[in-house]
């Protein structure tokens, strides 16, 4: 099981969550939730980037 975290520092350095993260939980096996709200989830098999456009 992996966490993907892509904080980024800001201006004053520092460092600053997105509101959503990327929890690999095995073999092609995937749960996206949102930081600030802990019941917003979605499992799937695929994954692809946040900020990526459909």
């Amino acid at each position: 099981m992996s966490i993907h975290n892509t904080d980024t520092d800001d201006e004053a350095g520092n460092s600053q969550q997105p509101q959503y993260a990327e929890l690999n939980i095995g073999e092609d096996e995937f749960v996206i939730y949102d930081r600030e709200n802990h019941q917003a989830w979605i499992q799937s098999s695929v994954s692809i980037p946040v900020d990526e456009k459909c």
